[in-house]
């Protein structure tokens, strides 16, 4: 695993992350989300950059700065899901330090298959980001009608 110590830093302002998937990648600080409680099986993991690969869109990557191996693919759900509002379910989002809703970004984690038909998205489990002051949080809805793996594609 790689420690911040051990990252090999460019500038005050960027870090340098060797991950798996995408080779080095030089990271913006001001671009890393902090979930104070980590992500749901990952809780020690609080740090996290949301990496686009262009050849990958519209999934992205949600990638550990302290375990760059540690990579969630996440998608928007909101263009595929127009009914999806996740945001009426969930009471406090005060650990968000939310002032105005138009700064929320909602990705869900994507389970990736061989084929179209065997991915899988992950609505229950919403990732709610305030992206001007760099704050996230995973949450669980309790809701019956969202599943952890609806497939994205229908057949």
């Amino acid at each position: 695993m790689l420690e911040m110590e051990d990252m090999q830093l460019e500038s005050n302002n960027t870090l340098n992350l060797s991950t798996e998937k995408f080779g080095n990648l030089q990271i913006e600080k001001e671009n890393i989300i902090t979930f104070e409680n980590g992500m749901l099986g990952f809780e020690d993991l609080k740090q996290f950059v949301i990496v686009a690969i262009e050849e990958c869109l519209p999934f992205e990557w949600l990638v550990s700065v302290k375990d760059p191996l540690i990579a969630f693919p996440i998608l928007n759900p909101m263009p595929f899901f127009a009914d999806y509002n996740p945001m009426r379910s969930i009471e406090d989002l005060s650990s968000l330090d939310i002032k105005e809703g138009k700064n929320i970004e909602i990705f869900c984690t994507v389970t990736l298959g061989s084929r179209p038909s065997d991915v899988t998205i992950n609505l229950k489990g919403p990732i709610l980001i305030n992206m001007k002051n760099k704050i996230g949080r995973q949450f669980v809805l309790i809701e019956d009608y969202y599943s952890l793996h609806h497939p994205l594609v229908r057949t």
